[in-house]
């Protein structure tokens, strides 16, 4: 039976996800703008990059991260600053994150087609975002008893249904900080397709809005899925 309610069952590790698994991504360069590179994700479909401004997360980094956050979840692929990889003095400077992950549904479950439009109630929203940032606040509560930080949301945002390439993904978006590092802003798109969630997650930090907003735009509105 298909049901939205599904995406609020989806684990936390989609809203902490920040290890990456390369093995399903092939790197094309074709048709896309001078200076960005295509990321064909196997079966699923591809996202567009600027190469100057993001870097795809190496597997020696995410070797480095899974022993440091021992809750990470592998994704799809992570998008990250440049530098950042070698370790470069001057990406700690900065914070940027593109995650994509794929959940699988039980057998049985299905969702929505990726381009099917649905309305959801202001009350359905609102239990969607509370339970999210329930979610949340457990997940970080896990980290922060780890010795891993003060994890903590500032701002539980908002949750709206937009449209993105003719598809019709649910966008939460919150800010929330370590420590006492600069605030960071979180959008994070859920879209669905049958038996599978998509999860595409963009984050930068608050101060750095003006620069980001812009590419962060231009990176979405390249996210296609196959079949859509």
């Amino acid at each position: 039976m298909k049901t939205l309610m599904l995406i609020v069952l989806t684990t936390i590790a989609a809203l902490i996800g920040a290890c990456s698994s390369l093995s399903t991504i092939v790197q094309e360069e074709q048709e896309v703008e001078e200076g960005w590179i295509r990321l064909t994700i196997q079966d699923v479909g591809s996202l567009d990059y600027p190469s100057n401004f993001l870097e795809l997360q190496s597997e020696e980094y995410t070797e480095m991260a899974e022993g440091y956050y021992e809750i990470a979840v592998k994704s799809d692929f992570t998008l990250q600053q440049v530098g950042l990889n070698e370790l470069s003095p001057a990406a700690f400077d900065e914070y940027r994150r593109v995650i994509f992950k794929t959940f699988y549904l039980n057998p049985g479950e299905e969702v929505f087609r990726a381009n099917e439009k649905y309305t959801l109630s202001r009350q359905e929203l609102a239990e969607i975002q509370n339970k999210w940032t329930n979610q949340l606040h457990e997940g970080y509560a896990d980290l922060n008893s780890m010795g891993l930080g003060d994890n903590k949301i500032i701002d539980s945002g908002s949750l709206e249904i937009v449209e993105v390439n003719g598809m019709f993904p649910l966008v939460w978006t919150y800010k929330r900080q370590l420590n006492d590092n600069p605030a960071v802003l979180v959008k994070q798109y859920v879209f669905w397709n049958y038996d599978k969630e998509y999860y595409l997650s963009f984050s930068y930090r608050v101060v750095d809005e003006e620069e980001c907003r812009e590419i962060y735009n231009r990176i979405l509105n390249s996210f296609k899925l196959l079949g859509d």
